[in-house]
């Protein structure tokens, strides 16, 4: 018989709401395969991975792997990571990045784009893979279909060798439909909104846990977890 969803109502800091239902509490998106956090309006997709990096992902022995797009690796200098892949178009300032532990690939190649997270996922432990290189990787394939078939052996690889990925993208940049099938891969969608009344701006979040059919409707994001800022 097929599970009913569970809809999560919002809360106010009851300790009594298990973890599955406060999917940014340390520890809780590491036991998942695919995360996808869609950020959308004035939510800064530098400040979610860093909110992720610093509140959310488990102690673990293994330092996380960033395969980074839009977003600079020098802006994640004071970080830690494994090994840094850098999903961006060699023009000259990417090759002049002075940093040697950053692997610079075409979003053309996606070839090479998968050998990096497959050479990245080697290794014992849970391997954590964060980044937001699908913005660029989406921009720069030629069609939905090229995209897809790229996207399905990501997600079949991460799968097989039991590592967990959490992507960030910028969801209003893209098209809808493409958006949406990058969504029907995850185990868990979440989902950062801003929104605007008489007190100012303020912002939202809900998740689409599918793994534990666990849906929650949009609730203003936790202020322990804060900020995002308003810079893409």
């Amino acid at each position: 018989m097929q599970q009913k969803p569970i809809l999560v109502s919002g809360h106010n800091g009851d300790s009594s709401i298990s973890q599955a239902d406060k999917p940014l509490s340390r520890g809780t998106l590491d036991k998942y395969r695919l995360v996808i956090a869609c950020v959308r309006g004035n939510v800064s997709v530098k400040e979610t991975m860093r909110l992720i990096l610093r509140d959310v992902i488990g102690p673990s022995e293994n330092l996380p792997t960033l395969v980074l797009g839009p977003t600079a690796p020098d802006e994640f200098e004071s970080h830690q990571s494994n090994r840094v892949g850098w999903v961006t178009f060699a023009d000259g300032n990417s090759l002049a990045h002075p940093s040697a532990g950053v692997e610079i690939i075409s979003p053309d190649n996606l070839l090479e784009v998968n050998l990096f997270i497959e050479k990245a996922g080697q290794g014992e432990g849970n391997q954590l893979i964060l980044g937001d290189f699908l913005d660029n990787i989406i921009k720069s394939t030629g069609s939905p279909e090229s995209f897809y078939s790229f996207f399905c052996q990501l997600a079949s690889r991460v799968r097989l060798k039991k590592r967990t990925a959490i992507l960030v993208i910028k969801e209003d940049i893209h098209d809808k439909r493409v958006v949406e099938m990058v969504k029907r891969f995850a185990d868990v969608v979440l989902e950062f909104r801003d929104r605007d009344n008489e007190a100012g701006l303020y912002f939202e979040m809900r998740t689409l846990n599918f793994a534990d059919n666990i849906y929650t409707p949009w609730v203003p994001f936790p202020q322990g977890l804060k900020p995002l800022c308003l810079t893409a």
